[in-house]
């Protein structure tokens, strides 16, 4: 993933994240585990996809942001 397809998905975090950008940002978080921004990012991916691992890594990723409330909004906007 290239940063100007990153900062869109930041800009814009309601359109849908597709599989393989979900998978990017998947990897993205592999080498840098504490980037907030593309964990919560992944996380609104995963839920506009109905994914699986969703509850999961809401778990994980719950943990690893500062700012719940930041994340509440950006989970439960449309």
């Amino acid at each position: 993933m290239n940063v100007q397809e990153f900062t869109h998905l930041l800009q814009k975090p309601n359109e849908v994240i597709s599989p393989p950008q979900t998978k990017e940002l998947e990897e993205v978080l592999t080498e840098y585990p504490y980037f907030q921004a593309a964990r919560a990012v992944h996380l609104k991916g995963l839920k506009n996809l109905n994914s699986f691992k969703y509850n999961n890594v809401l778990k994980v990723t719950s943990v690893y942001i500062t700012d719940i409330d930041f994340l509440f909004d950006l989970i439960t906007s449309k």
